[in-house]
């Protein structure tokens, strides 16, 4: 997974707010998050009603808190662009128009607690400041060991997420928290949303070695993220290609595509994959 080859985003990440951000994907015509939420949204339905009790989520790279936003306050990836976003610019919010848009939202989640990891320390400072999420936390994921206070986290939590590629927080976050988990009375699921093009076959690795088992969706979703410029599209198409991936529908049309993977213990494999299978 050679990440230089693609498109470069820092810039947007160390901006105090999302409009940046909530620009450059719709230029972009980013559909993750949508695509995401129509696997998560049931997904914790199902979990809240076994455990009877609020979930633990953690959101890996979790950006601005874009997962947590519109699952919290059910709303759709148009509502925050378009309240940051007007006729392709970038709006200028005040601080407080951007407070009163997060806190009077008419629907809050008291049923799910969020916690939240990234390597921008501004999207977690604005996540936490519109409390889409109980707490953030700033570190690398892919090469720093985890917070002390962060492990106690991880002990409680019920599902984490991630969207985009997995490639950003690396084997490193995994092989660091599955002990943690081995000792819980429970066992978590993960679900991704992964581009085909970054797939880790590493990471896959270390599930298996703590007996876990990523279901992956039987359709491939076509239009993630439109490619920046050619130059990323061929690269996307070669790395594709060299593991034998066809592209002919998919990345060929000029977007990034990806697929929904679930993680899960192996001894719960059966009852998930049906779920899967049945659902989507």
């Amino acid at each position: 997974m050679n990440f230089s080859k693609k498109d470069d985003w820092s810039d947007v990440y160390v901006q105090p707010t999302p409009a940046s951000y909530l620009q450059s994907v719709s230029q972009k015509e980013y559909r993750v998050p949508e695509y995401a939420l129509q696997y998560l949204r049931p997904l914790l339905k199902i979990l809240y009603v076994e455990r009877k009790r609020p979930l633990t989520i953690v959101d890996l790279g979790a950006s601005y808190g874009i997962i947590s936003t519109l699952l919290l306050h059910d709303l759709t990836m148009e509502q925050l662009i378009n309240f940051f976003v007007e006729n392709n610019q970038s709006q200028k919010r005040t601080w407080e128009e951007i407070e009163r848009f997060y806190a009077h939202q008419k629907i809050r989640h008291t049923e799910y607690n969020f916690y939240l990891l990234d390597n921008s320390k501004s999207a977690m400072d604005f996540s936490e400041s519109v409390h889409v999420c109980e707490k953030a936390y700033c570190f690398d994921l892919a090469h720093e060991p985890l917070p002390e206070d962060f492990k106690r986290i991880v002990e409680t939590t019920d599902l984490f997420i991630a969207t985009g590629s997995l490639g950003y927080i690396g084997k490193y976050f995994f092989e660091q928290i599955f002990p943690i988990l081995s000792h819980k009375p429970f066992s978590p699921l993960f679900a991704f949303v992964v581009y085909r093009a970054f797939y880790s076959s590493e990471i896959e690795k270390v599930f298996q070695n703590y007996d876990y088992t990523l279901l992956k969706s039987s359709t491939v979703f076509k239009k993630g993220r439109r490619f920046a410029n050619v130059l990323e599209q061929q690269n996307a198409i070669i790395s594709l290609h060299q593991k034998n991936i066809d592209t002919v529908g998919f990345e060929d049309e000029g977007f990034y595509s990806c697929q929904f993977y679930l993680g899960t213990p192996v001894s719960e494999r059966e009852k998930l994959y049906y779920w899967l299978k049945d659902t989507f």
